[in-house]
């Protein structure tokens, strides 16, 4: 048959694909009833493997792939059929199922959608223990085009990067802990923008020029662009949390290792961009920079062809701490079966996968747990420092430390998400909710003054109304019994008096000022939603507030 393209070539041979994959389903039903077991299972692998022979000539990736996958697993099965390989079996029974539907999904559309098959595949190969595959496999782009326009001129030095970068960081989490809590996903979200936004003006990727701009990208689609927040996508968070913390490290040697993580992490994240159905200026900026074609691919539709391919309802998506406990098991079983010799490639492994769990649980401030995985960690890099050997008390300690996070999510997941998110709740009264709302506008009023102060010259007249807008919020707030918010505010309104009303402001100052204020609006945020808000906001507004006092004192 002459290569014409994919979807005529589909199209003719639609009636034989169908036929052999219902050979190969029938062929797995005798082997499962005991019906020449060997024969069956081998007519199966041949049918299946003809399929992959056709899909890799016609360029179906994911029909290509996931016949592959297939192929190597019916070589796995035992003879004669055993009930250890149920799972297994059922899986690939339901892969050819889908397989099927996919092929008529191709037939009547104009399109290849390689995506559909994503989940398909990665749930055939979790049967198998086999690793899984990107969310971005099927993904092509250049990430790492070069922007003409970047405006180097607004970049700090060295030492003050080390510094901003610290405090951005502490932004980040800020966001990140409250969309883990699902207490405040969108004010989360925000504050996360806000940040990358951030560092890419100040700091910039040495590793990775365009992460954190493609990175606000990707949140500005979480924020409005379609895109579900999903525990596998949280885990790309927590990766950006890691590259972050990375430019607080003062030794500048290049790491290469790093360096190919962050460029993988920016791809992923583009292919996040991809996906956004949002039309604001930075996702359009992105698509045009990076050439991402417009092919009406986005989460909802994607999201809407894949129920219509399964003809189920799709389950919601297994929680962060499911995802957390099948990395412990690895790990765990690694622990057990590794020699982790100096210098081994398994040993480098164990360090990130232990050091990526601290900072998880730095961020989900579970203190005790992030204070022992932190002395796992430290024992890991000396031992690798040092050239040597894991030795077994560190090991027995690190799969110690693990196992008590295993128990302690266990006991979380067992108790259900109701009970788990109702520790975070705090219930207002009327007047309460109603105070919490006006002083939020209050201090959002003063955020915009602040925003067009910074394009309109410093004149210090735009600002003229910042302390009694403050006054006001602090007065709406003291039914809310909450101090220390109000203490912050009562000391803004002293600076606005002391500095920012008698003298143009410098960028430094108003960007500690305007953080400040995000962090208290962030917080009145949170309590409007029913939540107890974070104690790390208001330690990130009152850090900033002493490093604004210090700034404005010297």
């Amino acid at each position: 048959m002459p290569y014409q393209d994919q979807i005529t070539s589909v199209s003719m041979i639609a009636d034989i694909i169908r036929s052999s994959v219902n050979d190969a389903i029938s062929s797995l039903e005798r082997y499962h009833n005991g019906e020449n077991g060997a024969e069956a299972r081998k007519a199966a692998w041949s049918s299946v493997y003809q399929l992959n022979r056709v899909f890799t000539f016609i360029e179906l990736q994911s029909a290509a792939l996931l016949t592959r996958d297939i192929c190597n697993i019916l070589k796995q099965f035992s003879d004669p059929y055993s009930e250890e390989d149920d799972e297994r079996l059922e899986a690939v029974i339901y892969s050819l199922t889908i397989m099927e539907r996919y092929i008529d999904f191709i037939c009547t559309k104009p399109f290849d959608l390689p995506q559909l098959l994503f989940t398909i595949i990665n749930d055939l190969r979790a049967t198998s223990n086999q690793p899984l595959f990107a969310e971005s496999s099927f993904f092509e782009a250049n990430h790492r085009k070069v922007r003409e326009d970047l405006e180097s001129r607004n970049r700090l030095d060295d030492y003050e990067k080390v510094k901003t970068s610290r405090r951005l960081r502490q932004m980040f989490q800020m966001g990140l802990i409250e969309i883990i809590r699902k207490t405040n996903v969108s004010g989360g979200l925000g504050m996360m923008s806000r940040a990358l936004l951030k560092l890419d003006k100040q700091c910039g990727c040495p590793s990775a020029p365009n992460l954190w701009w493609i990175a606000a990208g990707a949140i500005e689609g979480f924020q409005n662009g379609g895109l579900i927040v999903r525990p596998d996508r949280i885990k790309l968070m927590s990766r950006l949390d890691l590259q972050i913390r990375e430019l607080g490290r003062v030794d500048h040697n290049i790491n290469y290792k790093n360096r190919e993580k962050a460029e993988q992490l920016a791809f992923e994240l583009l292919y996040l961009v991809s996906l956004s159905d949002s039309s604001e200026p930075l996702t359009e900026e992105l698509r045009i920079h990076f050439d991402l074609q417009n092919t009406g691919l986005t989460e909802r539709n994607l999201a809407q062809e894949f129920l219509l391919l399964k003809g189920l309802k799709e389950d919601d998506y297994a929680s962060l701490f499911d995802t957390i406990l099948e990395d412990i098991l690895k790990v765990q079983t690694d622990l057990i079966a590794e020699d982790y010799d100096a210098n081994s490639e398994e040993l480098s492994q164990l360090y990130h996968q232990v050091k990526q769990l601290h900072s998880l649980f730095s961020v989900l401030e579970y203190q005790s747990l992030e204070i022992q995985l932190k002395e796992a960690v430290e024992r890991i890099e000396l031992t690798m420092n040092k050239n040597v050997k894991l030795n077994d008390t560190d090991r027995r300690f690190t799969s110690d430390v693990l196992a008590k996070i295993e128990s302690f999510l266990n006991e979380r997941k067992h108790s259900g998400p109701k009970s788990q998110t109702n520790l975070n709740r705090k219930s207002l009264t009327v007047e309460q909710s109603e105070a919490v709302n006006y002083g939020r506008k209050q201090i959002h009023q003063v955020i915009t003054q602040i925003e067009n102060y910074s394009k309109q010259e410093h004149d210090p007249e735009l600002l003229h109304s910042m302390p009694a807008s403050l006054e006001r919020a602090a007065q709406k707030l003291t039914d809310l019994n909450a101090n220390n918010i109000i203490t912050l505010i009562d000391e803004l309104i002293e600076l606005s008096h002391q500095y920012f009303l008698k003298q143009p402001a410098t960028m430094q100052a108003l960007e500690l000022l305007a953080d400040i204020l995000c962090s208290i609006e962030f917080h009145l945020e949170t309590l409007e939603k029913n939540h107890i808000p974070s104690e790390k906001i208001y330690q990130f507004a009152d850090e900033n507030l002493a490093r604004l006092k210090a700034y404005i004192e010297r």
